[in-house]
């Protein structure tokens, strides 16, 4: 493999992360244009020393499957850690998955695959850009939990008028359940 060769893979390892990140970047996301550059990279890296080293020391079993599938799991980490579960939801999924998608990228640049490493890389944009524009417009469910507690003494009925008044917000009631406590009682709701 020439030295030419090595650096095209590099380079189109580099800009491939380089775009994928630059709109994760633009959009404010944890991980972003470096991030995704240096693990697109050094995916790229990884898989192109594999093949050289198999070439140049056959005898050793080097293999380049191995080391791919050792940057797939360890990718897995970093993105793992871009995982945050927050009281509302859990964030940083897709930018797990971004930097998943980029050592995938650059393992595609490493072994020599440019055409399938730009298509991999206007798919990732294309999901990135057209389908955030597109989510926003679609319409979500969302859930919320509601709690009001009652003396004993003016529970009973109590459950009744609060479905009257959640219904006639135009509120859908999921689930709900009751509890008594010392001279208390608490409806929570899922809406």
């Amino acid at each position: 493999m020439s030295v030419e060769e090595l650096l095209t893979r590099l380079l189109a390892a580099v800009l491939a992360g380089g775009a994928i990140g630059l709109e994760r970047q633009i959009h404010g996301r944890p991980a972003g244009l470096r991030t995704h550059v240096l693990v697109c990279a050094g995916a790229c890296i990884a898989v192109t020393a594999g093949m050289l080293a198999a070439r140049l020391y056959p005898g050793l079993g080097m293999d380049a499957g191995r080391i791919a599938a050792g940057v797939i799991t360890g990718v897995g980490f970093l993105g793992a850690g871009t995982i945050v579960h927050y009281r509302e939801g859990v964030g940083g999924l897709t930018t797990a998955a971004c930097i998943w998608f980029v050592a995938m990228t650059g393992m595609l640049a490493g072994y020599g695959f440019y055409l399938f490493t730009f298509m991999a890389t206007v798919l990732a944009l294309a999901v990135l850009l057209l389908l955030d524009f597109l989510e926003d417009r679609l319409p979500s469910a969302s859930y919320w939990r509601l709690r009001v507690r009652f003396s004993e003494v003016d529970y009973p009925g109590s459950e009744a008028s609060c479905r009257d008044v959640i219904r006639k917000h135009g509120v859908i009631i999921k689930s709900s359940t009751v509890s008594l406590g010392d001279r208390t009682a608490e409806l929570s709701f899922v809406l």
